[in-house]
């Protein structure tokens, strides 16, 4: 959930007329978006089941603005959306603030639910929607639990993360057991920011995720690059959302305690470049050629995926904003599917 949508005039009015614009049109806004000549996968697309509404609606309300029309999202308006802008298949997930509200009887119940339904999704609109499973973070061993039935679930891709829980990032000790039983099954890990304790409303009038969402990706990246997490468990493929927030900026500083910290270094023992570059990132709000740039100068070919972060983003936009990048079309179709077929082990029918 980017809410690049919240506390500007602008952005909001360019989000009513996009994304949050199509659950209240049925997609009517985006139908004369034609001409896009791939199928795209897009791999942040968000899903807020009827009985998940009212629990995210306080945080939501406390974090965001405007976000009545996000709040009535329907199965039917992402696929109205995906139409509009040729979007094959969708790989949904919980955006923040997750599925714990301080209870872990009840989080593990939530998080059941929600895998339930996206597989449910998944069985009945086959082909369009897949999924990465909540987990009941931070009960690692309810997340554990969950994770091993979630991901025998029709449609399950991996399992969704937040960068953040109560303060604690993802390299934090507590949560190497998770990560352990992850790695030994090669899983993809979707990571999406949410709040920080130490940073909601720093600037008056500005949405606390517009800066800090990107700014606490960054975080768990450097946790989870210092502590070893990457480097011991090679085989979870990470995906990052936004872009990997403020890491292409940042990288070279944050690789840079290698060389004053001994033992960190230690602990990643091919580099902190190498442990970086095998990263995946998707585009949502990275569709500029200065954020597009940095993005694909750090990463490789193949760790660039298509996301939208629908419903707070739109797809026909972004897919727009991606064509008039002057991509060569190899390099823009792998952006838009190969590289998630590839990651994700897709079945898809030829392009």
């Amino acid at each position: 959930m980017s809410h690049t949508d919240l506390g500007l005039p602008v952005a909001r009015r360019t989000l009513l007329a996009g994304g949050a614009a199509l659950l209240c049109m049925g997609g009517r806004a985006a139908r004369a978006q034609t001409g896009f000549a791939t199928a795209a996968i897009d791999v942040h697309h968000h899903y807020l089941p009827p009985f998940y509404k009212p629990l995210a609606k306080p945080w939501l309300d406390r974090f965001a603005t405007g976000v009545g029309a996000v709040l009535a999202w329907t199965p039917e308006a992402s696929l109205a959306a995906m139409d509009a802008a040729r979007v094959e298949r969708s790989i949904l997930s919980i955006s923040a603030p997750g599925v714990h509200f301080g209870d872990d009887a009840q989080a593990r119940e939530v998080a059941r639910q929600c895998n339930d339904y996206a597989a449910g999704l998944a069985k009945q609109y086959a082909g369009r929607f897949e999924f990465f499973a909540a987990l009941p973070m931070p009960d690692v061993d309810g997340a554990i639990r969950e994770a091993e039935r979630a991901l025998a679930l029709n449609g399950a891709r991996g399992v969704g993360l937040l960068s953040n829980y109560h303060g604690k990032y993802l390299g934090d000790p507590a949560y190497r057991p998770l990560f352990e039983w992850l790695g030994k099954r090669g899983a993809a890990v979707y990571v999406h920011p949410t709040d920080a304790p130490c940073c909601a409303g720093l600037v008056p009038g500005l949405a606390t995720p517009l800066i800090e969402f990107p700014v606490d990706t960054g975080r768990t990246i450097a946790s989870l690059l210092w502590s070893g997490t990457l480097s011991d468990f090679p085989d979870i493929r990470f995906i990052f959302s936004h872009g990997g927030g403020i890491f292409p900026m940042v990288a070279e500083r944050v690789a840079a305690m290698g060389f004053v910290r001994p033992d960190l270094a230690a602990k990643v023992p091919g580099g902190a470049v190498a442990a970086l570059k095998r990263l995946y990132v998707d585009t949502a709000s990275v569709t500029t050629p200065e954020a597009m740039a940095a993005i694909t100068t750090w990463l490789p070919e193949g760790h660039v995926l298509y996301g939208t972060d629908f419903p707070w983003g739109t797809l026909a936009q972004s897919r727009t904003a991606i064509s008039r990048l002057g991509l060569p079309a190899a390099r823009q179709q792998d952006i838009e599917r190969d590289a998630a077929v590839k990651l994700l082990r897709l079945q898809v029918a030829r392009n």
